[in-house]
């Protein structure tokens, strides 16, 4: 018969890294009282107002404000479009109701804290290559009208309601916004022209359109009354800080050749964005083209971002996902327009969701792209690279219309004890 031994002795310390955590308590701290959450409704100050005009909700702000929920606002609006003999309009480019908006401004305790010019063109192209079709088939659709798929003959205020995003990076950060730290608080949208928002159907112009019950609607968050005075008192010897990711965006006359300077005197450049709208009219969709691009670069502060020339279609669109760190993500898949725009007036294949081909995403949903991220370590307090003077040059063959450019930016919003709002660049 066999005999075994005692079993061997083993003095291993261990550490409290080493217990799982199922087997542990839970450590987070508990707010005495859990407070109160609601769903806020704000209207807007403006009354019913026409293109070109800003809107502006007045948040609520100072002591028992608490905060409001980061991607939890949106915009509900009623638009009401002025035609010739019918109606048959839909928003540009993919349709989205986002188009109204040119720009989009955040002013806190009376400083402008973050502005995204030429909003509605950043969040069509967004739209297109960072969700996925699904989302802009049911959700968006749902919400916003993206991708209709015909144009829009009803003028009953029940079908023309939507409901747009705030797309503002204050509001989606990690972070909630501290209203209660603020003396005042403002969303403001400036409202885009005719020609900027809408197209037409049919040879009806469109002379004017207007914006009526805007309301902003978003989920705010009343902690009990000691947090918000505790957090106060922490103040006396530091600043609340909140990192954000926000653009810097300009619009320049197309041409053939362009050479684009672009101070920006950032600490944080993630990414930069360019596309072509060369067919620009009242029944052109502005959907974003390549314009033919032959070569692109890019330097910051005089080192090229790479020393390809961007020449090929499929080199482009990875790049460009590389920029929205999404290369070979299957999660998020671009999509375009069924046609390829190249007629001269819109129709409905022009608002009608597709998958993407190389021959549409060169002229239908194009955007361009090269990522000057350093990191994905989050635990970093800026990731992209640090940049005063930028410089994009482009070659194509368009020589009408828009050429946009997107610049992906990380910034810090401080706020002392005094409700002072500062900007870490």
């Amino acid at each position: 018969m066999a005999t075994f031994g005692a079993p061997a002795s083993y003095n291993v310390a261990v550490a409290s890294s080493d217990i799982p955590t199922a087997w542990l308590p839970d450590s987070r701290p508990r707010v005495a009282s859990g407070g109160s959450k609601r769903i806020m409704n704000i209207a807007s100050q403006n009354g019913t107002v026409a293109s070109g005009q800003p809107l502006q909700f007045q948040l609520p702000a100072g002591m028992g404000s608490g905060f409001l929920v980061s991607g939890s606002a949106y915009i509900r609006l009623t638009v009401t479009v002025t035609q010739a003999t019918a109606s048959s309009w839909a928003f540009k480019q993919t349709g989205a109701a986002s188009s109204l908006i040119q720009r989009m401004a955040a002013v806190l305790s009376g400083s402008q804290s973050e502005v995204i010019q030429n909003y509605n063109k950043v969040y069509n192209s967004l739209l297109q290559h960072a969700c996925s079709s699904a989302y802009l088939a049911n959700d968006s659709r749902l919400a916003e009208s993206t991708y209709p798929g015909s144009f829009i003959t009803s003028t009953s205020a029940a079908d023309l309601t939507f409901c747009i995003p705030v797309g503002l990076g204050l509001l989606n950060a990690k972070q909630h916004l501290p209203l209660f730290l603020l003396s005042s608080a403002m969303i403001q949208c400036d409202l885009a022209s005719v020609l900027d928002a809408l197209v037409a159907g049919t040879a009806n112009a469109i002379s004017e359109y207007t914006v009526s019950n805007a309301v902003l609607i978003a989920e705010q968050i009343v902690p009990d009354s000691q947090y918000e005075m505790g957090m106060k008192q922490m103040m006396a010897s530091r600043v609340y800080q909140m990192a954000f990711d926000t653009w810097y965006n300009n619009k320049y006359a197309q041409q053939a050749s362009i050479t684009v300077p672009l101070g920006l005197n950032s600490s944080s450049v993630r990414a930069v964005f360019w596309e072509s709208i060369p067919f620009v009219g009242a029944r052109r969709v502005h959907a974003p083209t390549s314009g033919g691009q032959t070569s692109c670069y890019l330097t910051l502060d005089g080192a090229l971002v790479s020393n390809s020339n961007l020449a090929n279609t499929p080199e482009q669109f990875l790049e460009m996902n590389r920029a929205l760190n999404n290369i070979f993500d299957i999660t998020r898949t671009s999509s375009a327009p069924v046609d390829v725009i190249t007629d001269t007036d819109a129709d409905a294949n022009d608002i009608s969701l597709s998958s993407i081909t190389r021959a549409s995403y060169a002229a239908g949903a194009y955007l361009g792209g090269l990522s000057c991220q350093r990191s994905n370590d989050s635990g970093f307090g800026f990731v992209g690279t640090p940049v005063n003077q930028a410089v994009l040059s482009y070659q194509g063959t368009a020589t009408t219309g828009e050429f946009h450019v997107f610049v992906a930016l990380q910034q810090v919003l401080t706020i002392d004890a005094n409700s002072t709002c500062n900007l870490i660049r």
